[in-house]
């Protein structure tokens, strides 16, 4: 599909240093109202941050519905909940020094639902005890390696059953469910992409079923 630049009166463009970054807000919406199309309703969204940083870009994902939202670093986080997202995931293994950051972040924001994610039970653990020595609790997404190989736990492995259930009987976080990014699957076709990702998707559902007779419930697949 061709660019074509909007029409833009030249005394504004006057008035822009070079370089910039210009954004139309009718195309943002339009891409919103799309997205949410394709998708089938903002209930199915979480839109990640770290392709626009901006916060007026949330308030036109907030205003069209879209209420969780995802981040990469603490810093995208905070201006999430500064912004007013109550539903933010940092698709990120708190660890060293980002722990007590995260801790401090749930402190800040008390009414925004935190969650990180976790695939080791080492960073784990101390952020577990972090969050109960603050006397806040951090919701945990389990990060499942379904082919990225970048980060992740297999699906098949007994340790995913170890460390979920490791989550739920630790004081500090709580089990909220599974992180399962395929950015590996970058088909240009559509059908071929769902394909590619449908064959993944049994090992995640059998991995829950596990999970949840275990008792440890898996409420979001994100």
């Amino acid at each position: 599909m061709a660019f074509e630049l909007p029409d833009v009166p030249s005394t504004i463009l006057d008035s822009v240093e070079s370089p910039s970054v210009l954004v139309f807000e009718d195309r943002v919406r339009q891409n919103i109202k799309e997205m949410i199309r394709v998708a089938g309703g903002v209930e199915r969204l979480r839109p990640h941050c770290k392709t626009h940083k901006m916060t007026a870009v949330i308030q036109l994902l907030l205003d069209a519905g879209i209420v969780r939202h995802k981040a990469a670093t603490v810093a995208e986080a905070e201006m999430l909940a500064t912004a007013g997202v109550k539903d933010v995931a940092l698709a990120y293994n708190p660890v060293g020094p980002n722990i007590p950051r995260v801790v401090a972040l749930v402190q800040k924001f008390p009414e925004t639902d935190f969650s990180v994610t976790a695939d080791h039970p080492g960073p784990l653990t101390r952020l577990a005890r972090a969050a109960a020595d603050a006397g806040v609790s951090v919701g945990v997404l389990m990060d499942i390696n379904v082919g990225q190989n970048r980060t992740g736990i297999s699906p098949d492995s007994n340790e995913a059953v170890e460390l979920y259930s490791l989550i739920g009987s630790s004081d500090g976080v709580t089990c909220v469910g599974f992180h399962v990014y395929d950015g590996h699957q970058h088909q240009s076709s559509a059908a071929e992409r769902t394909e590619a990702v449908m064959k993944e998707w049994p090992r995640v559902l059998a991995l829950r079923e596990k999970c949840e007779s275990s008792g440890n419930p898996v409420q979001e697949l994100v």
